[in-house]
């Protein structure tokens, strides 16, 4: 009779902890952007990820992260904006 070879155990990895994508008090300073270099970065991605799979999870990720930043940049020049007038 042939032994099969033992299996080993798993290792259990404790869970790393979660890190949120984004923490108040941490944006850049507000006017740090023009409007116009802000809102042609939120149209680049916007074209860049128009067409991005909605069934691959990395596509979707990627996707989020480019957009969350383009947003953010958007309305953080917005903010800079309104408050110098």
């Amino acid at each position: 009779m042939r032994f099969l070879p033992r299996r080993r155990r798993a290792v259990a990895f404790p869970a790393p902890a979660p890190v949120p994508l984004h923490t108040p008090g941490t944006e850049p300073p507000s006017g740090s952007i023009p409007i116009d270099v802000a809102l042609r970065i939120a149209r680049e991605a916007l074209a860049r990820h128009g067409g991005a799979n909605i069934h691959s999870s990395s596509s979707m990720y990627f996707a989020a992260v480019d957009l969350d930043h383009a947003l953010r940049t958007l309305v953080t020049a917005l903010d800079a904006e309104e408050g110098e007038q």
